[in-house]
């Protein structure tokens, strides 16, 4: 037997002899075939696994940006004809020591310049939130019943769809019951019009096709199926408000100009008078099973409705619509069935995540909350862009693949999901740690918990179909996991809310909890950092999907966001963005016709 001196220098030497950094060089070759690692190295150009920038301090500055170099050329020209200094490089920190990558878009091979991501450069994303600010969705079988009862009216589907063409002409401006009103330029307001969703057949067949939206048409049959019977027999107008007033006004103007124009094309179609009956049509239209979609911020904010901070997380889910031709089936039937049918699910949140991370954190933190600062554009791209999503969702598939096979259940219980969360943080978490470049790409703390914490939420989501477990799951990955393993997450405390929002979890006292879907922005909680506000919606998503629904919270709110006529596509957020990127989107709102000055 070795003595017990040469047995302890053997320890030592075994103890001090493993390097990490060569037995890693084992799976190297593994790690190149990533996804991940493909896209780094065409975004910075460099092996991604390198540890040092050989070209820092040697990238050009902010020249070796195209956008910004226009940009002072532009703000040159600027400054010498109005006399007052603007945009200037000269001033503030050097930019371009380190590389000022371009953006892919995920899903797409399209690479763009950072600066079009922001939401004052991109036309696509500021249409996103317009169609959504200008959506408002009235009850008709109410005002019919008025009309019945009150005016003694006959309601024929001649009469419906008398009034569902006047409504057209009056959302767009029109004015139908006396002279001498000045009118809208119908070139300004194209954008505006209503139409119907309704469950049933008949009543849809009764319509002219031209104003009702088609529900069998626009989702796979199943889908179809689960919405019509939620929606039943009952006649909802989904109104869309042109751009323009939501540009020019807030979302609490909305509801207030659907009402008139509705009151009005019932006044055109029906012949009414008298006061009575028309203020009684105004109500019905303004509060009877009115359905906007969001509530009023709270004071400080000082925000009516339909604005984002209002926005019901479970609503946000149901504007989502890239999931819509896929069976609805449960996830843990689709991923158990065939891999390749339940990574279409997973890809489907993926798309989803993109745009609810925009909307959250880019135009509400960023914008209304902290004035417009440009660093929330970044945490909200990593949701988008660099394929980064994609890459941990399909090494995400093949292992709940694997581990969820013939399972048809599973409980909506932390100690029964807790491993997978675990397995999904951990694997976030490592990815970080081997690549430099994308760790560099996604330079912040905000960026990592939002891209873990989402795909946390999401993963619970879809194997329980619980929100609820989906929001303790992001809290637990950011909060404690991500703490204890990185000991920082942010600036300023960035896991704050996770702290205080998983014991909020399982709270429906009214300012620390409600029903997940039901939680928005305005929730007092979700308003301390950024990183959070997909994985919010990541949540409702996901236990839509895993419970195998056609809908989050709202079967009206999904079909009235399947429509085809909208501008910005709800199906394809992405692309959208990225065409607006490359100057090929065209948003509504524009006032070029009534700008005679060039």
């Amino acid at each position: 037997m070795p003595s017990e001196k040469k047995r302890e220098r053997t320890i030592r030497d075994i103890e001090y002899g493993y390097d990490l950094f060569n037995i890693s060089k084992q799976f190297l070759e593994t790690e190149k075939q990533r996804e991940v690692y493909k896209t780094m190295r065409k975004i910075f150009g460099v092996d991604p696994l390198l540890g040092t920038d050989p070209q820092m301090y040697r990238r050009g500055g902010f020249r070796q940006s195209k956008r910004k170099a226009e940009f002072m050329k532009m703000a040159h020209q600027i400054a010498v004809e109005r006399g007052i200094p603007m945009y200037n490089r000269a001033v503030g920190i050097p930019l371009g020591q380190r590389a000022l990558e371009p953006y892919l878009i995920s899903g797409t091979d399209t690479l763009v310049d950072f600066d079009d991501l922001h939401h004052v450069n991109n036309a696509a994303i500021q249409q996103m939130v317009d169609d959504m600010k200008r959506t408002v969705i009235l009850n008709l079988d109410i005002p019919h019943r008025v009309l019945q009862v009150r005016a003694g009216k006959e309601i024929t589907p001649e009469t419906v769809n008398l009034y569902l063409e006047t409504i057209q002409h009056t959302m767009a401006g029109g004015a139908v019951a006396q002279e001498h009103m000045a009118e809208i330029n119908p070139g300004l307001t194209k954008d505006a019009y209503a139409k119907v969703i309704t469950g049933d057949d008949e009543i849809r067949d009764m319509l002219d096709k031209r104003f009702y939206i088609n529900i069998d048409s626009l989702f796979h049959p199943s889908r179809a199926e689960q919405l019509k019977r939620a929606i039943g027999d009952t006649m909802f107008l989904v109104v869309r408000v042109p751009t323009i007033a939501v540009r020019m006004a807030d979302g609490g103007v909305v509801y207030r100009w659907a009402a008139m124009q509705s009151t009005m094309a019932f006044v055109s179609a029906y012949r009414l008078t008298g006061e009575s009956i028309i203020s009684d049509l105004a109500f019905a239209a303004k509060s009877a099973q009115l359905i906007q979609m969001g509530e009023r911020t709270w004071f400080a904010r000082a925000r009516a409705q339909n604005e984002p901070g209002g926005f019901p997380f479970g609503f946000v889910a149901d504007f989502m619509q890239c999931e819509r031709d896929l069976e609805a089936k449960p996830f843990l039937t689709a991923i158990g069935e065939d891999l390749d049918e339940g990574r279409k699910y997973l890809y489907a949140m993926a798309e989803g995540g993109g745009m609810s991370a925009v909307l959250f954190e880019q135009y509400w933190l960023s914008f209304y909350m902290s004035g417009g600062i440009g660093f929330s554009t970044t945490v909200a791209a990593a949701g988008y862009c660099g394929n980064v999503l994609e890459e941990f969702v399909e090494s995400l598939t093949e292992m709940l693949h694997k581990y969820t096979k013939n399972v048809k259940r599973i409980p909506p219980k932390w100690e029964t999901i807790r491993w997978f969360v675990d397995l999904t943080i951990q694997y976030g978490m490592e990815s970080y740690e081997k690549f430099p470049a994308l760790t560099e790409f996604h330079w912040g703390g905000a960026h990592r918990i939002s891209m873990i914490g989402n795909l946390a939420a999401s993963v619970a989501g879809l194997l329980t179909g619980s929100a609820t477990l989906g929001l303790m799951s992001m809290h637990y990955a950011i909060g404690l996991l991500m703490k204890e393993g990185w000991l920082r997450t942010g600036w300023a405390g960035q896991e704050v809310q996770d702290h205080v929002g998983s014991p909020y979890t399982g709270s429906c006292r009214i300012e620390e909890g409600v029903v997940a879907e039901l939680r928005g922005m305005n929730y007092p909680v979700a308003s301390f950092t950024a990183g959070h506000g997909g994985g919010y919606c990541a949540a409702a998503m996901g236990s839509m999907a895993g419970r195998g629904a056609a809908f989050s919270t709202s079967p009206v709110v999904k079909v009235a966001f399947a429509d085809p006529h909208l501008v910005f596509d709800f199906k394809h957020p992405r692309l959208a963005i990225a065409k607006a990127a490359l100057r090929q989107f065209r948003p509504a709102g524009e006032r070029d016709l009534i700008i005679g000055i060039k």
